[in-house]
């Protein structure tokens, strides 16, 4: 006699034997039970969004550094020299490099993220209709 598997039970081993689309293989820390699926891509989604209001924060420095040189330049030349130059350009090179890292953090969380859509079961097919158009 066969055991009865109810549909969870069996979604959740699939998604436990570390199916994937993207990749071939997961990393042995992703755990995430097929219950709490749409709770952890609305909080990766969630970090991702932070990270996108840092990024938006260092270009809102960047932008604020670069024009006060722009005005300075505009209003004395660009023979006189920015009396603050050296110390907006170290701030500017700064927030460049911090903007990077945070990005790069971004496209690791929108990785972690595919990984864990493609281990769930796709969705069922949409039915076509046989009135396609030709062109």
């Amino acid at each position: 006699m066969a055991i009865a598997e109810d549909a969870a039970s069996v979604l959740e081993q699939f998604v436990q034997d570390g199916q994937s689309c993207l990749t071939g293989y997961l990393y042995p820390t992703d755990s995430v039970s097929v219950a709490n699926l749409p709770a952890e891509i609305a909080h990766l989604l969630e970090e991702i969004q932070a990270k996108d209001r840092t990024i938006q924060e260092c270009r809102n420095i960047i932008h604020g550094r670069d024009t006060s040189i722009q005005k300075f330049i505009k209003a004395n030349g660009s023979h006189i020299p920015h009396p603050k130059e050296e110390a907006y350009s170290r701030i500017v090179l700064a927030n460049y490099d911090r903007a990077q890292i945070v990005q790069e953090e971004k496209v690791g969380l929108s990785e972690k993220a595919a990984i864990i859509v493609c281990r769930a079961p796709p969705p069922p097919p949409i039915p076509q209709s046989n009135n396609s158009i030709e062109a």
